[in-house]
């Protein structure tokens, strides 16, 4: 039988007003510019979680039918955000809690886009690999936007998000399970294809690795990759 879900707590601080964050955590057209990374059913993902199984009192919390929830505690022009799961937590594990560093990672790419506000629209390059975690880290370099046990974010050169996420603590010398979500927003075709061509060449040694984009499904490092020849929403 299934365990309990593992209590957890992860709040962000975002430089944002109360309204604008409740409207990013309500809005289907916002939530797809933040949540999660893009892949053929985000849609349906979001409409499951945000639609079908959340109970929103506004303007204080959002409730998942799992028990966790959302607490949202204005302060002026900044906001905090809470993801719950409640419970009386034990020792840490060594490995992640899927729900936790998902909640952390989401939240990151939450206040990135509030507070950043980034022109046009969202699109993602998720990677997953076996790979030792000092060894891409090695290529997420840029202005740092979280650092956790588990994870590292940063904002690189080109004003893109990275947020690597590992199973064992990012300090772990052994290969281990390992995701990385490159976050773009306003690229073009042409420019999102050298990005993701970019982040595929790098986690290339990797047997493993598989990369998932918005209109294709996920395919693995030795197949020939489909940019520039995936069928595109018109």
């Amino acid at each position: 039988m299934p365990g309990k879900p593992r209590p957890f707590h992860v709040d962000t601080t975002i430089a944002a007003p109360h309204k604008a964050v409740w409207q990013a955590l309500t809005e289907p057209a916002l939530l797809g510019q933040w949540f999660g990374w893009e892949h053929p059913h985000l849609a349906a993902e979001i409409q499951h979680l945000f639609g079908d199984h959340l109970i929103a009192e506004p303007p204080v919390q959002l409730r998942f039918d799992d028990g966790s929830h959302l607490a949202l505690l204005a302060n002026g022009p900044r906001t905090t955000i809470c993801a719950v799961m409640p419970g009386v937590a034990g020792p840490r594990p060594e490995v992640a809690d899927s729900a936790e560093e998902g909640w952390r990672t989401f939240l990151a790419q939450l206040r990135f886009f509030l507070e950043t506000q980034p022109p046009g629209t969202r699109r993602t390059v998720h990677l997953e690999a076996t790979i030792v975690p000092a060894d891409a880290l090695a290529a997420v370099v840029g202005r740092p936007w979280l650092d956790s046990r588990h994870q590292r974010i940063v904002v690189d050169p080109a004003g893109h998000l990275l947020a690597l996420v590992a199973d064992h603590p990012i300090s772990t010398p052994a290969a281990g399970p390992v995701a990385l979500t490159v976050t773009t927003y306003g690229l073009d075709d042409a420019r999102f294809d050298a990005v993701a061509r970019r982040w595929r060449q790098r986690w290339s040694d990797a047997p493993d690795l598989t990369v998932t984009l918005a209109d294709a499904a996920p395919y693995p490092s030795r197949a020939e990759p489909p940019f520039g020849e995936v069928s595109r929403p018109a």
